[in-house]
């Protein structure tokens, strides 16, 4: 208040606090402004009746009558609209200039001389306007106090004009508030009333269902007088406390999605997902709630859930069943490779047992458990080496430099095929017993492209002596697959057997 310290007559100042308290009263009980500006023009003019007040809205730098009922109307309709400016009477240049403008006497005043005139015409001789700031500094009005004869305002007038002006403030500010978090409330009132989804409006604490809109009442199937008359733990079938530490949680904005099952009228559990957020309304915290009905959304992935764990069940009784009928086959061919006087086709029974445990072995790395998509080519391919080295009576030397990549299992086949042939062969044909045998593996990439390098240190071959016509078996299988990769094989034999395949990265189908 800005009567401390001021030397002004008690009683006086105690008829203006009295009025002061009727006007707080008024904007606390959300009265209309026109009322409350009316009130407080009027009250000052019943204090001092030689006063005739009146409030001016500035509203796009023009005024705006706010409250000037005892002001004549041609007089109102005459400054009604008019632009503020340094020299536009009393009122237009407050608000103009932001500071208090006296004008003792309008008849001789430079800032009257446009509209003096009209003044002087319906009995107006002096003008005092403060201008009305809100919180933030801004102009929104004047309050202004005239009089019909030319006077001088005194330490109490200024007093009343400065401390009316701030309380002219307090009650436009007020309904600005009121009327913007009005038309808030409309604006959510018509999304929420009118929305397509199911919403509710809840008390955190006790778990009330303030408010439901026409969606939710389709949807739970009970009366909207009945509805907003129940808790949520009437709907949600979780244990009360359970279900309360989950609305503080979305209260505390620490989350705001949720899946519960609810209940409807007809006794039908549904499945729902909550989102939650805190609003605060009429000076409560509550919270605003969309529910979507996900009933069938979690039956479908429970059905495949179920699929899935029917078909991993089939996928390893067949991968049982392969392994049980390679073996059989591995078993049977070895029998008859060893019932064989024929060395020739002893030999080629061997070998085809051979290619059948290395591709009993490729088939368990392939189907271990692990998911295709996961396997990489360096944790397939080394181990698999080494298994087919085990295989044979002697020490080999194994080094291998294989990049991690993922490949596709129509690329991890053929490569590790590739690998067992390359690899076995050497095993087979390249030891010299003057030296241990050593087999190099490499896999690495250049640009869009694979390279896969097999060599060994052993005997060797002549090139030009393979048969292009009929190069044997292990060599077309290992052909048909670099076609299959849609790569090349480059080979030689000088310094012991070296295999070179590249193959694009994204393979081309034929």
């Amino acid at each position: 208040m800005k009567l401390r310290n001021r030397n002004l007559d008690p009683e006086r100042i105690a008829d203006f606090e009295c009025f002061r308290s009727g006007v707080l009263e008024l904007i606390v009980k959300n009265s209309p402004l026109t009322e409350i500006l009316n009130e407080i023009v009027l009250g000052i003019e019943t204090l001092n009746p030689t006063m005739i007040c009146t409030v001016v809205l500035i509203e796009n730098s023009k005024i705006k009558i706010g409250a000037a009922p005892s002001l004549p109307k041609i007089y109102n309709e005459a400054i009604d609209g008019v632009t503020i400016g340094p020299e536009v009477g009393s009122c237009g240049t407050a608000a103009y200039t932001g500071n208090r403008v006296i004008v003792e006497n309008i008849e001789t005043s430079p800032l009257w001389k446009n509209y003096k005139e009209i003044a002087i015409q319906v009995g107006l001789r002096s003008c005092w306007s403060e201008p009305i700031k809100s919180h933030t500094n801004e102009i929104i009005g004047t309050f202004a106090i005239y009089h019909r004869e030319i006077a001088s305002p005194s330490e109490f007038d200024i007093f009343i004009i400065s401390e009316t002006a701030d309380l002219v403030s307090i009650a436009i500010e007020k309904s600005i508030v009121s009327t913007r978090l009005t038309e808030s409330e409309r604006r959510f009132r018509d999304f929420f009333e009118k929305n397509s989804s199911v919403m509710l409006i809840i008390e955190p604490n006790t778990g009330e269902i303030i408010n439901a809109n026409q969606t939710a009442v389709q949807y739970y199937g009970y009366p909207h007088e009945v509805l907003i008359k129940m808790k949520i733990k009437d709907i949600n079938i979780l244990p009360e406390e359970e279900v309360k530490q989950e609305r503080m949680r979305a209260l505390s904005e620490e989350r705001s999605y949720f899946s519960f099952p609810h209940k409807l009228a007809n006794g039908e559990i549904k499945q729902v997902e909550v989102y939650s957020t805190p609003i605060e309304t009429s000076n409560r915290h509550l919270l605003f709630s969309i529910i979507h009905d996900v009933t069938e959304r979690k039956i479908a992935e429970e059905k495949v859930k179920s699929l899935l764990s029917e078909k991993e069940v089939i996928l390893r009784e067949v991968h049982h069943r392969i392994k049980n009928n390679m073996a059989i086959l591995y078993n049977l061919l070895d029998l008859q490779a060893k019932s064989q006087e024929n060395e020739f086709l002893t030999n080629s029974l061997k070998d085809a047992t051979s290619r059948i445990k290395t591709m009993s072995l490729l088939y368990d790395k392939l189907y271990s458990g692990k998911s295709i998509q996961e396997f990489r080519l360096d944790e397939y391919l080394i181990p698999l080496s080494q298994e087919i080295i085990s295989l044979f009576p002697y020490q080999v030397k194994l080094e291998t430099d294989v990049i991690s990549v993922q490949l596709t299992s129509d690329q991890l086949q053929a490569v590790g095929i590739i690998t067992n042939e390359l690899l076995t062969n050497s095993l087979k044909y390249a030891r010299d017993s003057s030296k241990e045998l050593e087999i190099q593996i490499k896999v690495w990439k250049e640009e869009e492209n694979y390279h896969l390098c097999i060599k060994d240190n052993g005997k060797g071959f002549d090139s030009q002596m393979i048969n292009a016509e009929n190069p044997g078996f292990g060599l077309t299988l290992v052909n048909m697959l670099t076609s299959q990769l849609s790569g090349n094989l480059n080979f030689h034999g000088n310094a012991g057997a070296e295999y070179h395949i590249v193959f694009p990265v994204n393979r081309t189908r034929h």
